[in-house]
């Protein structure tokens, strides 16, 4: 098995760039040095993580251009335009948790039925590990980690190898708007080592998306270390289409969105 993983341009055929996968004692010091960064990170004040996940956001339009062209290259596929505008969504995010965070993640108060009241409180767990796919370099992983950085927790990303720099490109972003060292690690690890990661111990939550055989093992393994788990697996699109809707207009919308998404697949399903 190779010790490297390598980036390709899929247009071109010609090779990107390389990077050392890291061994399994560097695996294990990078998940113990996120840990130690989620328990200071956990104590910072939300309004302060607020304001670096505000910085985030600002930071995806400065760095739009270039990292755009990066997808573009290690996907082969995606439009430069279409990047763009997934980076837009990734910087509407983090504004989004930025402003609204610390109201969604307020205490609670419960009226109970013996006339009491209880305190619903939403407090960290810990690091969560992600692991996630190509179609979407720079969304997919914003989606699980800017709101669990906003509630307090640490992240660890394993993305699709073919997509490796704009991992680090992310961690890049990350770090550059203020993100403790650490917080937010890139693993680039295989399979054997990802699953010494879902077992260890300071690992407390586990995400997924890409097929449903790879749910199916991941879901298991987390579940046998009783590990909390999202799952995103693979499924049919379906597209509703009534009888006087414009057949021409839904037909070319369809293909946008697939061709968007990147996912060429036979996943329409019609219910006759």
């Amino acid at each position: 098995m190779s010790d490297k993983i390598t980036t390709i341009n899929p247009a071109t055929g010609k090779d990107i760039k390389s990077y050392d996968l890291m061994t399994e004692e560097q695996t294990l010091q990078a998940v113990e040095n996120c840990h130690k960064a989620f328990k200071n990170w956990k104590a910072t004040p939300i309004e302060e993580r607020g304001k670096i996940i505000k910085k985030i956001g600002e930071k995806f339009k400065e760095h739009q251009e270039e990292f755009a062209q990066l997808m573009t290259e290690e996907m082969g596929g995606k439009l430069f335009k279409h990047g763009k505008q997934e980076l837009d969504l990734c910087a509407g995010i983090c504004e989004y948790t930025a402003a609204t965070g610390a109201k969604e993640l307020a205490n609670e108060e419960k009226e109970l039925q013996n006339g009491g009241k209880g305190i619903v409180s939403y407090d960290p767990i810990g690091v969560i590990y992600g692991i996630q796919p190509w179609n979407y370099p720079a969304y997919q992983v914003v989606r699980y980690s800017i709101v669990n950085l906003m509630a307090g927790n640490g992240i660890l990303l394993k993305h699709a190898g073919n997509v490796t720099g704009s991992a680090l490109k992310l961690k890049e972003i990350y770090e550059e708007a203020g993100l403790p060292k650490d917080l937010f690690t890139v693993l680039i690890i295989d399979h054997d080592v990802s699953e010494k990661v879902i077992e260890h111990d300071l690992v407390r939550g586990v995400t997924f998306t890409g097929s449903s055989s790879g749910g199916s093992k991941i879901g298991e393994q987390a579940g046998k270390n009783i590990k909390k788990t999202v799952l995103e697996l693979g499924s049919n699109d379906a597209y509703i289409v009534l009888e006087d809707a414009d057949i021409e207009l839904a037909v070319k919308l369809v293909l946008v969105v697939v061709s968007i998404i990147m996912v060429r697949l036979v996943s329409l399903q019609k219910d006759l």
